[in-house]
């Protein structure tokens, strides 16, 4: 399935005090989820919003192909959380300093899906890609929502670009709601998404061979 799915978040403007609340985080890390954060000796605060991003990233990720697919965050099930080095975690850009990266897996029905995630005392940024992974992260001066999602999609174009060796790319998007590459007229079969919170934004691609 050629598809993308990723996400940020800012933890400057997330909510500490109910981030370690139960009635806050048990709607959706599920108790099996739980045993996972032992082997990892992540700060829990990490543990709760990297387990947020990866779901939303594999909702992104399912909704290409499921276009009325509803986010159902308990359905969606962390099996594995491994560190691992930058070398692994594909060709990943970041204009911030990264402390820690992540991968493993998560499930939805018979699927099982491998996320990418890196980590520093600013942000958490995730990524689903099945096959070659292109993902990054950047700061940028203004929260206001049309300033973030212009930032993002030359972001993302920006790679593209060096990538593709192309000029004429941009983005529509689609009535479900992701991004859409076009080169001119022409749709691309090229899976993009994007993602962006307070300063951050991200995107994730995935080129097909």
């Amino acid at each position: 399935m050629i598809s993308a799915g990723n996400d940020i978040v800012a933890l400057k403007v997330i909510d500490k005090e109910r981030t370690h609340q139960p009635v806050f985080y048990s709607k959706f890390i599920t108790p099996a989820e739980f045993e996972i954060h032992r082997s990892t000796e992540m700060p829990f605060m990490h543990f709760v919003w990297l387990l947020w991003s990866v779901k939303e990233s594999a909702y992104k990720y399912l909704k290409r192909s499921d276009a009325g697919l509803v986010f159902s965050p308990s359905k969606l099930i962390v099996q594995q959380i491994i560190r691992c080095t930058h070398d692994e975690v594909g060709q990943f850009t970041a204009d911030q300093e990264i402390n820690d990266f992540y991968s493993g897996t998560i499930s939805y029905d018979l699927q099982k899906l491998p996320f990418k995630s890196a980590i520093n005392n600013k942000f958490i940024v995730s990524s689903i890609n099945n096959g070659d992974v292109y993902w990054g992260v950047q700061k940028i001066e203004s929260n206001a929502y049309d300033d973030q999602s212009t930032a993002v999609r030359q972001f993302a174009l920006d790679c593209l670009n060096n990538l593709l060796a192309l000029n004429n790319l941009q983005f529509e998007n689609h009535p479900a709601g992701y991004p859409v590459l076009f080169n001119g007229e022409l749709q691309t079969d090229v899976a993009v998404s994007f993602a962006h919170h307070d300063r951050y934004v991200s995107y994730s691609l995935h080129i097909p061979k």
